[in-house]
């Protein structure tokens, strides 16, 4: 009996620490956003270039909306310098924001060139629109990679769609920590076909991502219930991301339920944490 004494407070005692183990552990993966902020920026940022590049091919020109709002969210300023060759095979589009800082329509810092060339229009089936970048800056944040735009055409609902292969993408940051990623997108358009507005455009965004960290870690990303973009705002309003740092639990960002904000939260194991978008 007095054995069992002394085994009794030793036992409790190592229950104690393994819960206070689980419960540290839980903490650490609730503190630590560093992965789940830096997919989110990956695909702020991404569908920021797209949307630039795309509104240049169709505007032909920069920083001279006559609507308001189109000018709320215009993603280019005054300083912005736009070369379009839509005589050569394929056709190039350079897109030159200047070498320093450029304060544009929609409160960014942007600096450098984005490079685009493409063999069809924006809306016509089968055409590839593939994207670089020169020395491109979004508040002072490094944008480097290849994407690759691809029109698929109609699905099976009568909705235009593009297929968005992104590699080698690296996101220096402007404190010096680094981000890279490749993915795999499908953009399906949902609302604005039938005008030449862009602000009304609205798209629905599903795929898988993969790449390291800022901090080292390897992940994997998988966008469990598609992302809503509508262009008249400035953030993903909608829609889930489930990311799975290496060595550690699966966090998901939920984007919100329509909202025009600039806020999401990130869960692990049922613990919740408010992050604000880029």
């Amino acid at each position: 009996m007095k054995h069992l004494k002394n085994i009794i407070p030793a036992i409790i005692i190592l229950w104690m620490m393994v819960f206070v183990s689980a419960c540290r552990k839980d903490r650490d993966d609730l503190s630590d956003t560093t992965v789940a902020s830096d997919n989110e920026q990956s695909e702020t940022f991404s569908n920021d270039v797209m949307n630039i590049a795309d509104n240049a091919a169709k505007s032909g020109s920069a920083g001279f909306r006559t609507s308001s709002q189109e000018e709320l969210f215009e993603a280019f300023s005054q300083c912005t310098t736009i070369t379009h060759d839509t005589v050569s095979n394929p056709r190039s589009l350079v897109i030159d924001f200047g070498s320093v800082n450029c304060l544009c329509g929609d409160g960014r810092n942007r600096r450098g060139k984005i490079l685009v060339t493409y063999t069809g229009k924006y809306f016509e089936t089968g055409a590839v629109k593939t994207m670089v970048f020169d020395n491109f800056y979004r508040n002072d944040n490094k944008i480097e990679g290849t994407r690759t735009i691809t029109n698929n055409g109609l699905d099976d609902k009568g909705r235009m769609n593009w297929t968005i292969n992104a590699q080698n993408m690296k996101i220096t940051k402007a404190n010096g920590n680094v981000h890279t990623c490749n993915s795999i997108r499908t953009r399906t358009l949902l609302a604005g076909n039938d005008t030449k507005t862009w602000t009304d455009d609205v798209y629905e965004i599903t795929g898988s991502a993969n790449g390291v960290n800022a901090k080292g870690f390897n992940y994997t990303a998988n966008i469990a219930t598609p992302l809503h973009r509508a262009m008249s705002c400035r953030w993903i309003d909608s829609g889930t991301i489930e990311i799975t740092p290496e060595g550690k639990a699966t966090r998901t960002i939920d984007f919100g339920s329509g909202n025009c904000d600039d806020q999401a939260t990130v869960s692990v194991k049922k613990r919740t944490r408010n992050i604000t978008l880029n």
